[in-house]
């Protein structure tokens, strides 16, 4: 293991570390705004692709520029940038100043006057990595391969009684996998911790996936009918051939004569044949033949005579099946109605009348009835209101001391509101609740229809919000009128409310007196 000197070099942006390069052989190290350049940074004023670091005769050459700031180390001894620009050392050209750098110089440069920006720059010692594959380990790999393929190949031909080409294949194969395996072995030792627990995973899961498919293999041929024995069991594996049908058996024939068809007659002549009277009896008789449906000859039979099906039933049935509305209006009921005809007489139809036993008349009878064609001067002469009494809702009395149900008459009185108006007046407020008096009496009259004697005071508090709707309303204390509906109306129609929006929000507080009139 040999050790050199290398250069390090590093880019910090806001005093954090962008970007470090370490440089083995001499090269440029540049500063730009594109990704060709070493380093990219913002505009500092350098031209472009600016070479601050390159290679010089003993070593590096560092260019610095006049708006540069920092601390460089040269030979042992730290200056001021600035003042090292300042003073002329090293060489001048175009207002940039180079040095030569190596060994112990470091510096941490600032590229512009604002100080976002710097480089560092260093010597370090850089250590080569060993070289595993030398020319003499090579050698001795392939004198090894060489003497262990020729060793196996003669155990293989004096031992095993292998040809020659057999004996040679199989003793260098066996070196070259023994050596392949050793390269693997060693690759995997050079690895770090976390690849070596992936690789060995990997192999772990491979080698269970093979083991088991080793496992589970049968050799048997999936395909062939009637498929693998795992999935058939015992079932037999020969085909079943289909039995055949056996042969129809044949009847004798002896004592029977054999007939044959009798010739084509080609005649056109049509000659009757009997099939009724002595003529058709001289074949003989047969059996009744099956009547036709649309057979002329046929006579149908009659219709069975049993339960409803008699012969006084049918009339009655084949009218109605017939004639719908004319055997079934008696029993049905028309979907429409019609006025009746007017009673004949002096009768109360319809409640009206002076006589209670009128007679009247239909379009298929008549008899003794309720006439419909009575008259009274109650029908045509109105004698005024008619009174619903004392006792009954919308009658005569009204006020306290009433013992019936009818309306009774309310006043609501609504004084001015208190509390934190925000951005209201008193009579921007005043003027929307008193508006709304009349759902609040509303409220109060309800109760009192079914209380008689309710009155008192009801004193509700409300939150106005900023977008002129009503919040929140809730009983604010103090109140005399203990009734749940008509405080629980109350609130709700005062939740009902709307102001104009002031963008406040405004605490107001509200008596409402509800009393009896007189």
């Amino acid at each position: 293991m040999s050790s050199t000197v290398a250069l390090r070099t590093a880019l910090i942006w806001h005093d954090e570390v962008m970007s470090d390069v370490v440089v083995e052989k001499p090269r440029k190290i540049t500063l730009g705004k594109t990704g060709k350049s070493t380093f990219v940074v913002p505009d500092v004023g350098l031209p472009a692709g600016f070479a601050i670091v390159r290679p010089g005769n003993r070593g590096y050459l560092l260019t610095l520029g006049q708006r540069m700031r920092g601390t460089i180390c040269l030979d042992g001894e730290e200056q001021d940038v600035e003042t090292f620009i300042r003073k002329g050392g090293g060489e001048s050209q175009g207002g940039f100043r180079a040095t030569p750098i190596s060994g112990r110089d470091w510096g941490v440069i600032e590229l512009d006057e604002t100080g976002t920006v710097k480089l560092f720059f260093q010597f370090v010692p850089f250590e080569e990595a060993p070289v595993f594959l030398t020319p003499k380990v090579l050698a001795g790999g392939v004198s090894g391969l060489l003497l262990a393929g020729a060793a196996g190949s003669w155990v293989w031909n004096y031992f095993g009684n292998q040809n020659l080409e057999e004996a040679a294949f199989r003793g260098f194969g066996l070196a070259m996998l023994a050596v392949g395996i050793a390269a693997m072995v060693l690759w995997f030792l050079k690895q770090d911790n976390e690849s070596k627990a992936s690789y060995a995973f990997s192999v772990a899961l491979h080698g269970a996936l093979l083991g088991t498919t080793f496992m589970l293999y049968s050799g048997e041929d999936p395909f062939a009918w009637p498929g693998p024995r795992s999935m058939t069991g015992n079932y037999l594996v020969t085909r079943l051939e289909p039995e055949e049908p056996p042969e129809p058996a044949k009847t004798s024939t002896v004592g029977k004569v054999q007939q044959d068809s009798g010739p084509k007659n080609d005649s056109k002549e049509k000659k009757p044949t009997a099939t009724k009277g002595d003529e058709g009896k001289s074949g003989g008789e047969g059996i009744e033949r099956a009547r036709l449906k649309d057979s002329k000859d046929d006579t149908n039979a009659p219709p069975p005579q049993t339960m409803l099906f008699t012969k006084s039933n049918r009339a009655t049935l084949d009218l109605i099946r017939t004639n719908t509305p004319t055997g079934l209006a008696k029993f049905m009921k028309d979907d429409y109605t019609k006025d009746g005809d007017a009673g004949e007489g002096k009768g109360t139809g319809s409640g009206v009348g002076d006589e209670l036993l009128g007679k009247g008349t239909r379009t298929d009878s008549k008899g003794d009835g309720a006439g419909g064609g009575g008259k009274v001067a109650g029908d045509f002469k109105s004698t005024g209101k008619p009174s619903l009494g004392k006792e009954r809702q919308g009658g005569d009395c009204v006020g306290e001391g009433c013992k019936g149900s009818g309306p009774k008459e309310v006043k609501v009185a609504i004084a001015s509101g208190t509390g934190d108006f925000g951005g209201y007046t008193e009579d921007e407020i005043n003027r929307v609740v008193k508006a709304r008096a009349g759902v609040f009496r509303a409220c109060y009259q309800k109760e009192l229809n079914r209380s008689p004697g309710l009155g008192g005071k009801l004193v509700v508090r409300f939150k106005i919000g900023s977008d002129g709707a009503v919040q929140t309303a809730a009983n604010a204390g103090g109140s005399s009128l203990t009734n749940d509906a008509v405080e629980s109306c109350v609130k709700s129609n005062v939740m009902r409310l709307k102001f104009p929006p002031k963008g406040a929000i405004a605490n107001v507080t509200y008596p409402f007196v509800f009393s009896q009139g007189g």
